[in-house]
């Protein structure tokens, strides 16, 4: 069994850029927030929140019930694609927590927002870590 990772030399030199824009320490903190943040969207997502139930369809035409989650609730996870999806990326502007799946636009977007509410969550505790790190910074 191998495993492959990719994408660990852009990241690297991402995180150097974002270090020299701001500094290491602000930098760290801002990635920690991040996956702070990611951490909060997976458990939104997986935890299953009390809605409608619905029959859908697997791939060849069984059938199961699913749990459709509260409008205004995150979304309950189904086939698990948004959950695994959600990923902290590193660039040199800035740490961004989202999906390139093609349906979240319409869940954030409409009746079941998932990023935004883990940002907010997650506001204060960002904050801190990114005032400490400043601190760190100035000595």
């Amino acid at each position: 069994m191998s495993i492959e990772v990719q994408g660990v030399e852009s990241t690297a030199k991402n995180m150097k850029a974002l270090s020299k824009r701001y500094s290491k320490s602000v930098a760290e903190a801002l990635v920690k927030s991040g996956h702070i943040v990611r951490g909060d969207v997976v458990e939104s997502i997986q935890e299953q929140s009390p809605g409608d139930q619905v029959i859908r369809y697997r791939e060849g035409g069984a059938s199961y019930e699913h749990t459709v989650s509260k409008e205004g609730d995150a979304p309950n996870t189904d086939t698990g694609r948004l959950v695994n999806s959600i990923q902290v990326e590193v660039q040199p502007e800035g740490v961004y927590v989202g999906t390139n799946v093609d349906y979240a636009k319409h869940l954030e977007f409409g009746s079941h927002p998932f990023l935004v509410p883990a940002l907010e969550k997650n506001r204060a505790t960002i904050k801190k870590l990114i005032s400490f790190a400043l601190k760190r910074t100035k000595k």
